[in-house]
């Protein structure tokens, strides 16, 4: 029995309602409903009884939910003492970002840590959203992470990093690209690059954010599966987008053009970690990557 599954069996059982529980969960209600059908099959028994409102928990489903928290707490308890076993050793710590701005802070990150932390074993990884980077943190598969800020959860802390200003992405051919500086009003006309809408991506909420400024939508012409993928749409001339300054280095061929509109969205990026982590090597590391902020 997977521990995923059990956790989604749980908070399943608190909400009893797939919309709020794939909610707290940061999936989308069909994946959750796989789930805990997989769980059923695998365990032979009918744990939820569905009706128009929401769930409720049969027989069977009642005792997994006990069993579920004790399991759940014992995990726990088995993560504190094994971290505490040796809070002087050099440890190991992973982080997890998302999107082109996430990955263009990634190294300093993992620098500032390194400086703080000599010797330690740092891993990262890649998500297509906030939402997964907070998701994933919650499970324990991340120590770590760049979030969206601000983006409240009860089983997590945030500190902010950084702060970056909404510039326009065009390629080196564009008539734009050699202007010091554009107004929003200017891309009316101009067709859009974005990240495939139902990602959850930040830089598609600010395209609409920065282009509603002027009163207009962008007039997307297609829709990228990430925000790297929007770069390299943008280089090879398909299209301009809107992201935040400095991403435009992860790919040759696409300038970025600051606005000259005031008052315009910003992308704020904070690291997000578990409430619970007693981790002194994690903080740490906290401590140094937000120490400029």
């Amino acid at each position: 029995m997977e521990l995923r599954l059990l956790q989604s069996f749980l908070v399943l059982s608190e909400e009893l309602h797939f919309g709020r529980a794939a909610a707290r969960l940061f999936i989308a209600q069909p994946p959750l409903t796989k789930q805990i059908h997989r769980l059923e099959k695998e365990l032979g028994v009918q744990l939820f009884e569905r009706h128009p409102r929401g769930a409720r928990l049969t027989p069977a489903g009642e005792v997994l939910a006990e069993e579920a928290r004790a399991i759940f707490a014992k995990v726990e308890e088995a993560e504190h003492n094994v971290r505490n076993a040796d809070l002087s050793g050099v440890g190991h710590l992973v982080l997890g970002a998302s999107g082109t701005t996430g990955a263009a802070l990634l190294p300093g990150m993992l620098r500032d840590i390194s400086a703080a932390a000599p010797g330690v074993d740092l891993g990262v990884r890649q998500f297509e959203n906030s939402a997964q980077v907070a998701g994933a943190i919650i499970d324990g598969d991340l120590d770590a992470g760049l979030i969206q800020y601000p983006l409240e959860h009860a089983e997590l802390s945030t500190r902010l990093v950084s702060t970056h200003h909404p510039v326009l992405l065009a390629p080196e051919s564009h008539r734009l690209a050699e202007h010091d500086s554009v107004r929003v009003a200017e891309l009316v006309d101009e067709d859009f690059i974005i990240p495939r809408r139902y990602s959850g991506s930040a830089q598609g909420k600010l395209i609409e954010e920065v282009c509603a400024t002027a009163d207009f939508s962008p007039r997307v012409v297609q829709e990228a599966a990430d925000a790297y993928s929007v770069l390299v749409l943008v280089a090879g001339n398909q299209g301009v987008s809107i992201s935040v300054s400095g991403v435009d280095a992860i790919t040759q061929g696409v300038r970025a053009v600051p606005f000259a509109d005031e008052g315009l969205p910003t992308l704020r990026l904070a690291i997000a970690w578990r409430k619970k982590n007693p981790s002194v090597l994690l903080q740490t590391a906290i401590d140094a990557v937000a120490a400029d902020v």
